[in-house]
């Protein structure tokens, strides 16, 4: 079994083949110190997960969770990262789902979004696709709306919202399409 190790907000993974392992099942994580490779025999450093990508692992049981010299559960390890980052249950959610379809996730951050989604990687394509991750409570304000399409449509993407019934954990997808009139 694959074992990273977590620290704070992150797990590492310091075996370069185990890296390289994870890294070529979906374009998990980022080799530290180097942005977007392009294939996984590129990998020559350790590789830093998201703790939504490293859950996802575990979940699938390709990955195990090394804290203070114990392997946490799914259920440890989902209960540290729901104390470390807010929204948490609502992102996982989100990211399993798209990631069970068969999309690669990753941060979409510097998009203004919770996800960018694409169909065949990063380094191969542009995501077609940012996510913004919203509870079915949330109450979102046009502008807010407004300003989640700015973004989207100024980088060429369409804008999904993933709205999750944080009761039933059913979720919806919302695709926006900004036409010229």
């Amino acid at each position: 079994m694959i074992r990273g190790y977590l620290f704070a907000d992150r797990v590492v993974i310091f075996n370069i083949d185990d890296a390289r392992k994870i890294y070529s099942l979906g374009y998990y994580g980022k080799p530290l110190g180097f942005s977007k490779p392009k294939k996984a025999d590129d990998i020559n450093t350790p590789l830093e997960l998201s703790l939504i990508e490293a859950l996802y692992l575990v979940r699938t049981s390709k990955l195990e969770i090394i804290h203070n010299s114990k392997i946490l559960s799914l259920q440890e390890f989902f209960e540290y990262a729901k104390n470390k980052i807010n929204r948490f249950e609502i992102l996982y959610l989100i990211y399993n789902d798209l990631r069970d379809k068969g999309f690669i996730v990753r941060s979409g951050i510097k998009f203004g979004a919770d996800f960018a989604v694409y169909t065949l990687g990063p380094g191969i394509e542009h995501a077609p696709y940012v996510v913004i991750a919203l509870d079915a409570k949330t109450k979102v304000l046009a502008n807010e709306l407004m300003s989640f399409g700015r973004v989207s449509h100024s980088t060429r993407k369409k804008l999904i919202l993933g709205i999750v019934d944080s009761t039933t954990k059913n979720i919806r997808y919302v695709m926006f399409k900004w036409v010229k009139l």
